[in-house]
């Protein structure tokens, strides 16, 4: 029999209404990579107004520090949720510091890729987190859903958070 789409990835909400103008940094939880490969991260972006916050993704050796910068691989949706074509993606680009254009990407799906091998497992740091930084006045949410690859597949996991 195959394996469910459940039983071969890991689902984790790891930032529900996160609010940009919260605080100068908005972190989602953190998640320990130690048995997975890669984390994909589905961004529904909205209400984005004022400003325009910037994504980073970091890793760290403990749940929610942010010490190492990572450059990460990204793709918006090619219009606003519910308009034809949302859920067309963009190809693929890189960055360190992603500015989330409040003009442009209001109400959009963001898809970000990070493989574990990226982060700097050398000095222990296996904790994944990403910070929508706010650069003053920004406004807006986003949902952070993350989709895990284990590196051993099974139907009951243990937490990644």
């Amino acid at each position: 029999m195959n394996k469910t789409f459940i039983e071969n990835y890991k689902i984790v909400p790891v930032g529900v209404d996160i609010d940009f103008n919260t605080a100068a940094s908005n972190l989602t939880d953190s998640i320990n990579m130690r048995d997975y490969r890669r984390a994909t991260f589905l961004i529904q972006l909205y209400d984005i107004g004022t400003a325009s916050p910037v994504l980073y993704a970091y890793s760290g050796a403990t749940d929610g520090a942010c010490t190492s910068a990572l450059t990460f691989r990204y793709a918006f949706g090619s219009a606003a949720q519910g308009s034809a074509s949302c859920d067309v993606l963009s190809a693929w680009s890189t960055s360190a510091a992603l500015t989330i254009t409040h003009s442009t990407y209001d109400n959009y799906l963001l898809v970000v890729d990070i493989d574990a091998s990226e982060m700097d497992m050398a000095n222990d740091e296996e904790w994944l987190t990403l910070d929508f930084s706010d650069p003053g006045g920004a406004t807006g949410q986003a949902i952070v859903i993350a989709i895990l690859e284990p590196r051993y597949t099974g139907n009951c996991s243990e937490t990644a958070l």
